[in-house]
């Protein structure tokens, strides 16, 4: 038989409200330990690097990006003075003029223009470009040849006018296109990339290095 000491007292009983509240206080604590560690997990997840990779493949989307559109025109003239085994043959002269008109399409290869983030917040790019290339010819037009031949001209060779199209088409005038042409292409280049990155990160700052 087990007897109680007078005025000892009996310990108490946790009460049902305040168990209640140490299971909401639980609860809140771990809503919050959840809450701060999506909150790190986002700040050290890849954001920014997912804007990052959303800009890449914006901008590498296309293989040939056309920036500049040139509209030529002009007449190609070739002359001979009519020679038969290095000996001028009078009247034997020939002249041949081929009236021509295309647009010149340039620009750069989108899979070598190049996008590097300059900021750890994914704000700031630097887009390096390639060099600039001739693309091709559209509306490609020629006149049908004006010839002028002397009254012997039967006895020299004819003017081809197949080479005089292939001088007019040549890369050292495509060239000449880049070059005379190469500050424009350099804007329009930078207003094309700049929009394109900004339709993804309307807040990024947009920053170009050229190759050439």
């Amino acid at each position: 038989m087990t007897t109680t000491a007078v005025g000892a007292r009996r310990p108490r009983r946790p009460s049902p409200l305040w168990k209640a509240l140490r299971a909401i206080l639980f609860v809140a604590l771990i809503a919050a330990a959840v809450a701060i560690g999506l909150g790190i997990g986002r700040f050290l997840s890849p954001e920014s690097r997912m804007s990052d990779s959303q800009i890449v493949q914006s901008v590498q989307r296309q293989e040939k990006v056309a920036l500049v559109a040139l509209a030529v025109q002009g007449i190609a003239r070739e002359d001979t003075d009519g020679k038969i085994m290095g000996v001028t043959v009078p009247a034997g002269d020939r002249t041949t003029l081929l009236q021509y008109a295309f647009t010149a399409q340039l620009g750069i290869d989108g899979e070598k223009v190049d996008v590097t983030s300059t900021d750890p917040d994914g704000t700031a790019f630097l887009v390096t470009i390639p060099d600039f290339i001739f693309i091709g010819y559209d509306d490609l037009h020629f006149e049908d040849p004006i010839q002028s031949n002397g009254a012997l001209s039967f006895l020299t060779e004819e003017i081809e006018v197949t080479r005089m199209i292939n001088d007019i088409l040549d890369e050292e005038d495509q060239q000449t296109y880049i070059e005379q042409h190469a500050a424009v292409l350099r804007s329009q280049a930078e207003a094309y990339y700049t929009a394109i990155i900004k339709s993804v990160n309307a807040d990024a700052e947009v920053s170009f290095a050229f190759t050439r």
